[in-house]
C-alpha cells in the first residue's frame, strides 16, 4: 500500500480543499475560488509554522505553550480568510471549524485506506508538528510493547518441529547421565539387547557383555577378543540375577 501513499494523500488534499471552497462560496466570499483558498492555507500556514516555533523561545510555561499551540493556527486561518478571502467574521470562523474538521476526517480515511494503525499514526504525526511531546510517544510505543504477547522462538516452529527438537533434548539429557548396571528381571532382557549385560547365574557364576540376541530361551552374550568376538549362550532359567549397563 506504500505505492499509494501519494496519490491517496493528492486526492484528500484536494477534496478537502475543495469543501473548503464549496463553504466559503455558501458563506458569500468574495473570494471562494479553489486558488484562493489554496492561497491562504499557505500563507497561514507559514504564519503558524513561525508562531509556534517562536512559542518555544518566548514561553516557558508548558502548558500555555500547549494552548497556544492550538489556538495559534486557529486564530490565523481565521484571520486570513477574514481578509484574504472577504468574508465577514463569523463566516470565517465557520469555514476554519469546518475545514478543520473536514481535514481530520480526510487525514483518517487516508490511514485507513492506507492500513496503518490509526492510533499510532496519529500520535506520531502529531509528534512530528510538535503537538505532543517526543517522551509521550516513547511511553506509548513502550505500553505496546509491554501489553503485546511475546512468543519464544520454540513457540513459533511447527508442532512436529517441536516435538522433534524436545525428543533430541531429551535423548542428549539422557546420554549426558551417568552410566550404571541396573537390575532388570529376565522378562525384560529383550529390552537390553544391544546394551552391556552382567548376570549372575543359580550356580554364583558371573559373566559379563553384550547382549546380543535371545534365542530359544537362552541369552547370546557376546565377549570381544583380541582376535575377534566369542559367544557364550547361556539358558535364562538358570539366570539368578541380571543387570543392564544404561
Amino acid at each position: 500500500m506504500e505505492m499509494f501513499t501519494i496519490p491517496l494523500s493528492i486526492i484528500a488534499f484536494l477534496i478537502t480543499l475543495w469543501v473548503t471552497s464549496f463553504l466559503a462560496g455558501l458563506m458569500r466570499a468574495k473570494k471562494p475560488q479553489m486558488v484562493w483558498i489554496f492561497m491562504a492555507w499557505i500563507t497561514a500556514t507559514l504564519l503558524s509554522i513561525v508562531g509556534i516555533f517562536s512559542l518555544r523561545y518566548l514561553l516557558i510555561d508548558k502548558l500555555i505553550i500547549e494552548v497556544l499551540m492550538y489556538l495559534i493556527p486557529l486564530s490565523l486561518f481565521t484571520f486570513i480568510y477574514r481578509f484574504m478571502n472577504k468574508m465577514n467574521w463569523m463566516a470565517a470562523i465557520t469555514t476554519t471549524t469546518t475545514a478543520f474538521s473536514v481535514a481530520i476526517i480526510a487525514v483518517v480515511m487516508l490511514i485507513i485506506a492506507l492500513g496503518k494503525p490509526l492510533d499510532k499514526t496519529i500520535i506520531t504525526m502529531a509528534s512530528t508538528v510538535g503537538f505532543i511531546e517526543e517522551q509521550f510517544v516513547e511511553k506509548t510505543v513502550s505500553e505496546e510493547l509491554e501489553e503485546s504477547e511475546v512468543f519464544s522462538e520454540q513457540e513459533l516452529l511447527n508442532p512436529q518441529v517441536r516435538t522433534a527438537l524436545e525428543a533430541q533434548k531429551e535423548r542428549q539429557q539422557q546420554s549426558y547421565k551417568q552410566l550404571t548396571f541396573k537390575r532388570i528381571s529376565t522378562q525384560q532382557a529383550k529390552s537390553a539387547i544391544g546394551y552391556k549385560i552382567r548376570l549372575a547365574k543359580i550356580n554364583g557364576k558371573v559373566f559379563e557383555g553384550t547382549l546380543s540376541n535371545i534365542q530359544h530361551g537362552q541369552l547370546i552374550i557376546e565377549h570381544r577378543l583380541y582376535g575377534g568376538v566369542a559367544t557364550t549362550p547361556i539358558a535364562l532359567n538358570s539366570v539368578k540375577r541380571l543387570e543392564v549397563y544404561r
